[in-house]
């Protein structure tokens, strides 16, 4: 067999979970090839061979020979954190993304890869670093497909996660100038930033144009869309948009800040005629 057919058996084998004739296929396809990037991928797929047979040491020794050969290759140190990741030692990938990063500073998927970390493990304000890092560099390249602007995304989404809600409206908008209108993704969450900043207003004109191109996809949609007109006087357009959001999952799941929101549907009475709605006071 030559190098294509072995590589394909190879996956094969994988997806079939026969893990160990997976590792020798990879194995007898290296003899085809010296090329230092397909090396990579190709030892990168033996070690996660070894990884699901249960060979941890052997995987970890793949994984170091990986970095100690093809060191100036960012893969290999992507592949190592990759490792690092998924067997929960954070400390020793958020080490190896950063020394990489330093070494390959045009590298976008390092500057993800790191960012993802922080993030799963509640360091929010260094993720925000390593994005706002990665937006300063003059050159990047293109990361799993994505461009500038879905790191814009990613950033504002930070933002509001930490309450720096300003800030957090920014990047958002950053994101929209760098994209089509009818393609970008994020208007709900620009709408819940002006909410929480007390411009509704805005919150609404944001929420309609996420209703107009990706449709009423659920109810937290129309529970955001009548806060903002809760809180304009449109009560009869409020409550519209919550017997829409009752309708759709037979019933309602608010949070006491939706409820601030929604004072003067309080004071009508309105919540009194609807059975099943539950509030989180949290």
């Amino acid at each position: 067999m030559g190098f294509r057919e072995l590589i394909r058996n190879a996956i094969q084998r994988e997806r079939q979970r026969e893990f160990t004739k997976a590792f020798n296929l990879y194995k007898e396809s290296l003899n085809f090839t010296q090329n230092p990037k397909t090396v990579l991928k190709v030892k990168n797929r033996q070690a996660w061979c070894q990884y699901h047979i249960g060979n941890t040491r052997e995987t970890l020794n793949l994984f170091q020979e990986l970095l100690d050969k093809f060191v100036g290759h960012p893969e290999s140190h992507l592949h190592y954190a990759n490792y690092l990741i998924k067997v929960h030692n954070y400390k020793s990938a958020k080490k190896i993304l950063s020394k990489a990063i330093e070494s390959f500073p045009d590298q976008l998927e390092l500057y993800l890869t790191l960012a993802s970390l922080l993030k799963d493990t509640d360091r929010s304000n260094e993720a925000i670093t390593v994005l706002k890092q990665a937006l300063s560099q003059e050159k990047l390249s293109r990361g799993r497909g994505i461009k500038r602007k879905d790191i814009w995304a990613e950033l504002g989404y930070l933002y509001f996660q930490r309450g720096d809600y300003n800030s957090g409206l920014a990047s958002l908008k950053t994101a929209m100038r760098m994209d089509e209108e009818e393609t970008f993704l994020h208007y709900d969450m620009i709408a819940q930033c002006y909410l929480k900043v007390g411009d509704h207003k805005n919150a609404l004109k944001f929420i309609d144009l996420y209703i107009k191109y990706f449709g009423e996809s659920d109810a937290d949609i129309l529970v955001v869309k009548a806060r903002a007109h809760s809180q304009l006087g449109e009560s009869h357009l409020a409550c519209a948009s919550l017997l829409q959001a009752y309708s759709m999952e037979n019933g309602l799941k608010l949070s006491a800040e939706d409820m601030v929101d929604f004072g003067p549907l309080l004071q009508t009475g309105f919540f009194d005629t609807l059975e099943n709605v539950e509030i989180d006071e949290a």
